[in-house]
């Protein structure tokens, strides 16, 4: 007889080897995740001209990764600001003769609408100027790129990801009497088996979910690990020793 074999998520997995842990009374098995892992989008769409990093890059918060053609915005900006420069010069002059009696009062008030309205359409042409270049919204390693020069970008479609790992979450799940006794702050010890000793770091518990999982009836535990050398990676198991 054939048994179905279904697929696992991460939370069955760990869950399964908690199980085995609790029976063997040993460490309580848990993963080590990136503080942030963004998939950066881009709010235009467009042709791609050069690609600024790549990936294993170590980039800072604002960081330009990409630029598409920006060629017709940089012309609407050159446009905007000669609008709001004849602008100035129709308000202005329209003051003048408000002040010396010869103006009229509505016509110095529609000559400060045109003026702020020029000077709201060069904002408007600087914004969409600068959004064809992505910009890293973190700090962080670029993990992946997802496009070459010359190549289409969608609206809001993913360009590169970006994961910040100088502070990482170790991820468990707890037994109910094991997470109730932890608070927000709580320091703990934990090993991790795929580096040499002194492989036993510390944390913080950062976060404590206050839902129970249904299927295991555990509760899952985030302890936040500073790592300035880098040398916690994504992915990596950790134990919380009993």
């Amino acid at each position: 007889m054939l048994i179905p074999i279904y697929p696992w998520s991460l939370k069955h997995i760990t869950f399964a080897v908690w199980l085995l842990a609790s029976v063997s009374n040993a460490a309580i098995p848990g993963l080590i995740l990136p503080l942030y892992d963004v998939e950066v989008g881009t709010a235009s769409a467009g042709i791609v001209a050069e690609v600024l990093v790549k990936e294993g890059d170590t980039v800072t918060e604002g960081q330009p990764l990409l630029r598409l053609y920006d060629e017709v915005e940089k012309l609407d900006v050159e446009r905007a600001a000669k609008v709001v420069e004849k602008a100035k010069f129709d308000h202005d002059a329209a003051q003048k003769l408000l002040a010396e009696k010869i103006g009229t009062r509505e016509d110095a008030l529609k000559k400060q609408i045109e003026h702020d309205l020029a000077r709201l359409q060069k904002q408007a042409a600087d914004i969409r100027l600068a959004q064809r270049t992505i910009r890293a919204p973190i700090q962080g390693i670029v993990v992946k790129r997802d496009k070459e020069p010359g190549e289409a970008v969608l609206l809001n479609e993913t360009v590169a990801q970006i994961v910040h790992i100088q502070q990482v979450h170790a991820q468990f799940y707890l037994e109910p009497d094991q997470a109730r006794s932890l608070k927000s702050g709580d320091s703990v010890s934990i090993n991790l088996p795929s580096l040499l000793p002194p492989n036993e770091f510390s944390g913080k518990v950062d976060f404590i979910d206050p839902r129970m999982d249904a299927e295991s009836g555990l509760y899952r535990v985030k302890l936040l690990l500073e790592n300035p050398d880098l040398q916690l990676k994504a992915g990596m198991r950790a134990e919380w020793l009993r």
